[in-house]
């Protein structure tokens, strides 16, 4: 039993595990001297130094040798691996010209930082650990360092790519912020000098380490930071200047500032108007002479909108006389509307013309028959149905004939206009409705063109609304129902007072869809945003800002979602821009 203990004890202080620190604490427990050398330290020695009595001290003195062996091992290994591991970095190009040196992904270096700074910390908290708690603290530090160096870099790296393709890109906006401008080249050559550098020597470890490179790439991002919010105040003044630029993004508004090519801004057309896809340009783009809807119907100017000078000043004006061109076309249309027969106005007619001609000549009908119901005839209204059928008939035998497709959807909408005005037409016959002071009819989407104003009044209940002449080209129409003109009594009294509308009801039902057929109504601009988790307070009070700033509607979805400190910074900003007003 003994000699077992003693091969025991034997094979436990052969361990590899085992330091001169070990032995020095094995002799310092036992009390026992002993020369280490292989020669001497033999099975007879150990007996003799019956060191059997002390089995238990040096198991606990080997585990902990293996224990620490662990921890060492683990160390050396993590400094091999960060001799090694390298940036991958690559050449920078953009429109064919060199632009430096960028890194790609860190991804998978963020991923063995924090997999190695775990171990450490499990290290750090291990009873074993005292011996290399030097390494270990210092391994710490190092990764920590490498990693903040890493995040700041990848941050740094973002905002140059971002500003480097607009202030070397644009000599427009370099001649317009010429200050940021040169700011930004100080960033830019101090930027290529350290990615040269990593270029020469890849090394993280190295890259992260040299000294002063946290705090110059601190530098870099603080500069860059005001850089980027000069060049925003820059776009939020292009932006008040004409307010709708506020529904593209930053970098669709840089674009178009940043070319002197005025067609620049037709990719952008459709989300600053309703359905304009495009500006029809004259000579050598030199003029805006018209529009063309997303459908392909187009129409002109009366007078066109020169192209100099800076695009938020044209584009403002070609805002402008887009209104005063529907203007005067939409008063011609309503003046033609009787002189001419209904088939061939429609066909020579914008598609928001007719609708809005014919709703106005409708509502003129309507209360003509109402004089004439009151002067006797009190067959006058089931009269002015069977017209409102003929003219229904009228329309279907259009839909039929050989038409182009821009025509096949004017006469489309205006079909489904035409049968709701009919059906309303026919429940005043039903239930006897003889008089305009009728709640009925008060209560219908009614327009009027004002002789004392010369314009498009819209009236509901005690509502009155101009008309926005926004170009709406072929918009579809929704089916008007009893449900949809409820709808439009709730939202035009509650724009009577001010105030804003809140459509509730199960998705798909077309909550949204009704508030912009109503906008369409009006020839109004409505926007539609989604409350996702992704609008945040910024996001909201910007779209507010061009909102009220341009007269538009804004119907959000899934408004609820909005917290409370969104909700009172965009009051406040609404506020002040009323009070600037």
């Amino acid at each position: 039993m003994i000699l077992n203990v003693y091969i025991a004890e034997k094979k436990d202080l052969k361990s590899e595990a085992l330091r001169p620190r070990h032995w020095d604490k094995l002799m310092k427990e036992t009390g026992k001297s002993f020369d280490m050398d292989p020669k001497s330290f033999t099975l007879a020695n150990l007996f003799r130094m019956e060191l059997h009595r002390f089995a238990t001290v040096i198991s606990d003195i080997t585990n902990a040798a293996t224990k620490e062996l662990n921890i060492e091992l683990e160390i050396k290994k993590m400094a091999d691996t960060w001799k090694e591991q390298q940036f991958e970095v690559f050449k920078y190009s953009k429109d064919g010209k060199d632009r430096g040196w960028v890194l790609k992904s860190t991804d998978q270096i963020v991923l063995l930082l924090e997999d190695m700074s775990l171990n450490l910390q499990s290290m750090s908290n291990s009873r074993y650990v005292r011996a290399f708690l030097d390494d270990v603290n210092f391994w710490e530090k190092k990764l920590s360092l490498m990693g903040e160096v890493i995040d700041i870099w990848m941050q740094v790296q973002r905002k140059w790519m971002y500003l480097e393709s607009i202030f070397v890109g644009s000599d427009d906006i370099r001649h317009q912020l010429a200050e940021e401008a040169k700011r930004f080249d100080n960033i830019d050559r101090v930027w290529k000098k350290i990615m040269a550098e990593t270029a020469k020597n890849p090394v993280i470890l190295d890259a992260c380490t040299t000294p002063d490179r946290l705090a110059s790439l601190y530098s870099l991002y603080q500069q860059l930071e005001t850089c980027q919010k000069c060049l925003s105040e820059y776009l939020d003044t292009k932006r008040n200047a004409f307010p709708r630029f506020f529904f593209i993004s930053d970098d669709e508004l840089l674009s178009a500032l940043g070319s002197s090519d005025p067609t620049t801004i037709q990719e952008h057309m459709l989300k600053m108007f309703d359905n304009c896809a495009a500006l029809i340009f004259g000579e050598r783009n030199k003029t805006v002479i018209g529009m063309r809807s997303s459908e392909g119907e187009t129409y002109e100017f009366r007078c066109p909108v020169t192209t100099d000078g800076p695009i938020e000043v044209w584009i403002k004006s070609v805002e402008s006389e887009m209104r005063y061109s529907l203007y005067q076309i939409a008063k011609e249309g309503v003046f033609y509307y009787a002189k001419t027969g209904r088939t061939e106005w429609i066909k020579s007619n914008l598609g928001m013309i007719t609708l809005v001609g014919s709703q106005i000549w409708w509502t003129w009908e309507v209360e003509d028959v109402f004089q004439s119901v009151k002067k006797g005839n009190k067959n006058a209204m089931k009269q002015f149905s069977t017209k409102c059928t003929d003219q229904l008939r009228d329309l279907v035998a259009m839909v039929r004939s050989d038409l182009s497709s821009l025509q096949r959807k004017k006469v489309n909408a205006l079909i489904i206009v035409d049968v709701h005005a009919r059906d309303i037409i026919d429940t005043f016959v039903r239930d006897s409705i003889l008089d305009h002071r009728e709640f009925a009819w008060e209560s219908q989407l009614r327009f009027y063109w004002d002789r004392a104003i010369d314009d498009i009044v819209i009236r509901q209940c005690t509502g009155a609304f101009r008309y926005g002449y926004e170009y709406m080209g072929l918009n579809g129409r929704l089916v008007i129902t009893s449900l949809t003109d409820r709808c439009y009594m709730t939202l035009t009294t509650a724009l009577t007072y001010c105030l804003g509308g809140a459509p509730a009801g199960p998705a798909g039902t077309g909550k949204t869809e009704t508030v912009k057929d109503l906008a369409k109504s009006m020839a109004l601009l409505c926007m539609v945003f989604n409350c996702g988790d992704g609008l945040d307070y910024k996001a909201m009070g910007s779209t507010f800002s061009g909102l009220v700033q341009c007269g538009a509607w804004g119907c959000f979805d899934e408004f609820n979602r909005i917290d409370a400190e969104v909700l009172s910074v965009v009051s406040s900003q609404i506020k002040q821009i009323q009070v600037e007003n």
